[in-house]
């Protein structure tokens, strides 16, 4: 045995000794550094692990770099070099550091002085547990004798470790984790308050009084307190949320406070009766609440009792005092109006659970629309959350209450990690979305509602989904011809100039109409999408007739209808369609442009009518949600069968791989519109499968455009044809990350999604 290796066994022996005997795992990481330092002559060695969501290495000892930075500097997979090493899970050692173009400097940390680097991935059982370095201040190449050193002393500490993690892990898994049914938003963390109306549509009692002129005052005073704070709260929903027709969430509300017949009954039920205003609203509102039950108005039923308890608040003067708030609180209610909603504010709100699961679909929409962390319909005990704190994780629809200090950092980090993401990724939100190999992709916009951003439209190449639903939804009735003109003349001037396809109305399944009860055992084999517009010809002839109207002096307009499941469908929607344009065309005596028709392909049997659809329409989009639902036969919202929806099982794959060649060879152009197009890994399948139109809502439109200047289509395509090939989908999801690693992109992954099928 040679000199050189019998000191490499002492080094080790002694460094595996003293390590070994220290009784805390802080003790053992901090004396390993220390003596690595000493036996490899570096001037610094430093151990930075993996965080136990494995998505950002964290600093966790040192001998060299500054001590308070131990906990507080971190760098994302693939991030600086010691990302790198993460990434690449391999040996680097460099003589002069910063001059390699992955570098990254670090600041507060002490490292400006050292130049060389000499790093080696900690791995126990193929799993990545973190990254030793040692470095100098020298510019010099490490030896062999350090390598080897560091090599083995990796894989000595890696069980170490591992062991030291699972237990850690499993006490954060004792923090106390509840899945809700919904969720929006990204991450809150803050002490919880809960709120509980002092008094209740429930709990009012049926109360008398002589003094009925008073009461009368009092209701009508109440009445036009609430309109003013409906006022107030349009106001700043305009002034605070994506969308312009964000004051349609408080139409509802509206349309009852303008009811003339509401305020007569109950001025009748005060003077004929003798009720006081609080029970008079009751009595009104349980007959009014009666009568929607008959007709099976759930909705409308869950907005007139929300309703009529903000009005009972009011009059008894026992509403919320939002300002007595000193700091963001997560707010923990039993159930959540729209109109409570409405009246938060971010700077005193950082997120709020709902325990109702039926809660109005109205405060689901209103919470994304405003960007609070939210999780609605979770089964937590209301009386033992008060002043604890809380994490609200809106991406994953989860709660974690009480979570350990270490929990708090990792999310903490994440919120950073985002934030920082998302500058770099907004900085190229206004160019267009073109690969390495200069082959653009059509990047467009899911929405709901019209959008604020003035400069929108330059972000994007238009909208390749309108939701026109979401706007139903938010009236009382039947919303007429012109109504919804004016709401289509307004997207399609913003966005003049560039495509805007319009889905006809999607109700049904898991969208309600208040005004349009659909009951049925099996919703999602039911009656909805252009099932009901056909059943219901009067609606979806009014609707083609908004759209055809509103378009008239912009042309950019493209129409298609969901849930397609055979040929007539899209010949009689064809037919009220050109009907429509005749009768337009008769009333006006202008000439109306035809818009591009279009059929979404969501069930899986249109796959095999392409060839006749192709001869009724001029393009195809995908919804890619209910086609793998409908695939795999699983609802992914429920826990039971949800890992079931899978987007990246070769059965899908191909799929995708059928439709996109199919429609190619048809001359039919074909995009995207689900999920999986706004997801980073998604994303990279579907172009590598050959789709270059993708639609996603716009909070991912940034990040989808930052991947695809960073990816080289024609290589991504071999990838492709690797995943046709494999059997698995384990197998096909790690193949495009294994390309994203290749590409830098790994930290642009989502680490929390990692294990999502999308």
């Amino acid at each position: 045995m040679s000199e050189s290796q019998n000191s490499i066994l002492l080094a080790l022996r002694k460094i595996i000794q003293e390590v070994s005997s220290k009784k805390s795992f802080e003790d053992a990481i901090n004396t390993l550094v220390d003596l690595i330092r000493d036996a490899t002559n570096a001037d610094c060695c430093s151990l930075y692990l993996l965080s136990s969501r494995k998505s950002i290495l964290k600093l966790a000892a040192t001998e060299g770099l500054q001590k308070d930075s131990i906990g507080k500097a971190t760098l994302q997979i693939g991030e600086g070099l010691v990302g790198l090493v993460a990434q690449k899970q391999e040996l680097i050692n460099l003589a002069n550091a910063p001059d390699h173009p992955n570098f990254k400097y670090l600041p507060d940390v002490g490292e400006d002085e050292y130049q060389s680097f000499l790093g080696v991935p900690v791995i126990n059982q193929g799993e990545l547990l973190g990254v030793l370095v040692i470095q100098c201040k020298e510019n010099r190449v490490f030896g062999e004798q350090e390598e080897t050193l560091l090599i083995t002393l990796s894989a000595q500490i890696a069980s170490i470790i591992s062991i030291t993690r699972t237990i850690k892990e499993n006490e954060d898994f004792r923090v106390s984790r509840y899945k809700g049914k919904t969720g929006s938003g990204s991450i809150a963390i803050a002490q919880a308050v809960v709120w509980k109306p002092p008094v209740t549509f429930e709990t009012i009692q049926i109360m008398y009084s002589d003094e009925k002129d008073i009461q009368s005052e009092l209701f009508h005073q109440t009445i036009f307190q609430l309109q003013m704070e409906m006022d107030r709260a349009n106001l700043y929903l305009q002034e605070n949320s994506h969308s312009k027709a964000s004051s349609g969430y408080m139409s509802g509300y509206g349309i009852m406070l303008d009811d003339p017949t509401f305020e007569d009954e109950v001025d009748n039920e005060i003077f004929e009766n003798g009720y006081v205003a609080a029970s008079a609203i009751k009595v009104v509102t349980m007959r009014r609440i009666k009568a929607a039950e008959n007709d099976g108005y759930k909705e409308k039923i869950r907005d007139m009792r929300d309703f009529a308890s903000i009005l009972i608040t009011r009059l008894v003067h026992l509403a919320p005092k939002e300002t007595e708030l000193s700091s963001p609180v997560v707010l923990v209610v039993q159930s959540m109006p729209a109109a409570l909603v409405a009246e938060m504010t971010k700077d005193k709100i950082a997120g709020f659970i709902c325990i109702d699961s039926a809660t109005s679909s109205h405060t689901a929409i209103l919470a994304r629309d405003l960007g609070i962390p939210a999780v609605i319909g979770v089964n937590i005990d209301i009386n033992d959350v008060d002043g604890r704190t809380i994490i609200v994780d809106g991406q994953n629809a989860e709660v974690l209450i009480d979570p350990s200090s270490s929990l708090i950092d990792e999310y903490m980090q994440l919120i950073a990690a985002s934030k920082k993401q998302n500058d770099l990724f907004n900085a190229g939100k206004y160019e267009k979305a073109v690969t390495q190999d200069n082959k653009g992709i059509c990047i467009q916009l899911n929405a709901g509602l019209n959008h604020d951003d003035d400069d929108l439209p330059e972000q994007t190449d238009g909208i390749g989904l309108y939701r026109t639903e979401i706007s139903f939804m938010l009236c009382d009735s039947l919303p007429s011809e012109d109504q919804q003109v004016g709401w289509y003349r307004k997207l399609l001037s913003q966005f003049k100039g560039i495509p805007v396809c319009m889905r006809t109305l999607d109700v049904g399944g898991d969208k309600s109409l208040s005004y349009l009860p659909i009951e049925e055992n099996n919703p999602a084999l039911g009656w909805r999408g252009v099932r009901v517009c056909i059943d219901q010809p009067n609606i979806l002839k009014t609707q083609l007739r908004a759209m055809l109207i509103a378009n008239k002096d912009f042309g950019n307009l493209e129409i298609m209808i969901p849930m397609v499941s055979r040929l007539e469908e899209v010949v009689i929607v064809k037919r009220l369609l050109n009907e429509a344009i005749y009768e337009i065309e008769e009333e006006t005596g202008a000439k109306i442009p035809s818009p591009r028709f279009g059929v979404m392909i969501e069930v899986p049997c249109v796959a095999f009518m392409l060839d006749e659809l192709a001869s009724e329409c001029d393009f195809f989009s995908i919804g890619s949600n209910d086609l793998i639902s409908y695939l795999f036969a699983a609802d992914r919202a429920n826990p039971k069968v949800s890992k079931l929806f899978d987007a990246f099982n070769p059965a899908a794959v191909r799929c995708f791989k059928y439709l996109i060649d199919r429609a190619n060879s048809l001359q039919r152009p074909i995009a995207v519109c689900g999920e999986i197009a706004g997801s980073p890994i998604g994303c990279m399948l579907l172009m590598s499968l050959g789709y270059t139109r993708l639609s996603m809502n716009y909070s991912q439109i940034s990040m989808v455009k930052y991947i695809v200047k960073n990816i080289n289509l024609q290589d991504l395509q071999s990838v492709g044809k690797q995943a046709m090939a494999l059997n698995s989908s384990v197998k096909i999801k790690q193949l495009y990350i294994e390309y994203a690693k290749s590409k830098g992109l790994y930290s642009v992954i989502d680490t929390l999604s990692l294990g999502k099928n999308l």
